[in-house]
């Protein structure tokens, strides 16, 4: 981890000056960098440094950043970057430095009253962010996607998540919605929207969403699988939050839509059991295998 010192330095240069003599201060909440908090006449800043560096994976951050920028997605504005270590001997970035809370920390203090809100603003949010078109491979969304669904099935499965004939109906209820995968046109999808990764701010009026985090993950996805993700995992602790959200986002209801989002409700269950192994997160993966079996059980 650099020092503050360095930090400083860093940031003079890289911002040309503008953000020399800020005051630089640890910001422990960062769990894949290092981060600190800078504070100028400029205004406030983190600046992130990677615990561990992915060059391309950076790069690619830049470049989604600006189309969010471009298309008014609401997340922390990367100002400055040096992913070849010019100015300090670890790539970094400085990004605009949001105040409130992410909706891990948040949520204890919200009132329920607040959930139709906040679900309404991630809503309109998110369709801003899915109306960005994103290809970052030519292989058809079908095949990936059987893909993924593969390999994590084998690998929960080996794992002790499922047992064989449970692994057969999980094959089963994938291939009846399968059809439903053809001709899938990719937009950016954040494949990350956890609690954690979405910041809301406490107002007069109640919390309100503020913006997306942490796009280290994004790609050119189906974006459905964003909102599956939402409906059945992220917003499971604030229910009242699923039908604004799909008012202000416009969730389709099509018959293949309808199969998609049940295909994904499922095929994150079965993810999320070895990813957390692969994490090292004990508590998530205890928590997707509780999942995992009351969907088995009620399928």
């Amino acid at each position: 981890m650099p020092t503050i010192d360095a930090v400083a330095r860093a940031a003079a240069e890289v911002s040309g000056g503008l953000l020399a003599g800020a005051v630089v201060e640890h910001w422990p909440r960062g769990r894949s960098h290092h981060g600190f908090r800078l504070s100028s006449a400029a205004g406030q800043y983190l600046f992130r440094v990677h615990k561990h560096e992915h060059p391309g994976r950076m790069r690619r951050l830049l470049r989604v950043t600006e189309l969010l920028a471009e298309h008014d997605v609401p997340h922390p504005r990367i100002r400055w970057a040096d992913l070849d270590r010019r100015t300090l001997p670890a790539a970094y970035f400085i990004q605009d430095f949001r105040h409130g809370e992410d909706g891990s920390r948040a949520l204890s203090e919200m009132e329920e009253s607040d959930h139709p809100r906040i679900g309404a603003e991630v809503g309109r949010g998110l369709r801003l962010l899915h109306s960005i078109d994103y290809v970052d491979t030519p292989v058809d969304w079908r095949v990936e996607m059987d893909e993924r669904f593969r390999i994590r099935l084998a690998e929960a499965a080996e794992l002790g998540a499922l047992s064989e004939p449970e692994r057969r109906a999980a094959i089963a209820y994938y291939e009846a919605r399968r059809e439903a995968l053809e001709g899938v046109v990719r937009k950016l999808a954040h494949d990350d929207l956890s609690l954690a990764n979405m910041l809301f701010e406490r107002r007069t009026d109640g919390w309100h969403f503020d913006a997306f985090l942490d796009f280290e993950r994004t790609r050119g996805r189906d974006p459905l699988l964003d909102i599956a993700r939402l409906r059945s995992l992220t917003f499971d602790a604030c229910p009242a939050a699923i039908p604004a959200f799909d008012a202000a986002y416009g969730t389709p209801t099509d018959a293949a839509a309808v199969a998609r989002l049940e295909l994904y409700a499922m095929y994150l269950l079965v993810w999320g059991v070895p990813w957390s192994r692969e994490a090292g997160v004990a508590s998530r993966e205890a928590n997707y295998r509780r999942r995992l079996a009351a969907w088995l059980e009620s399928h």
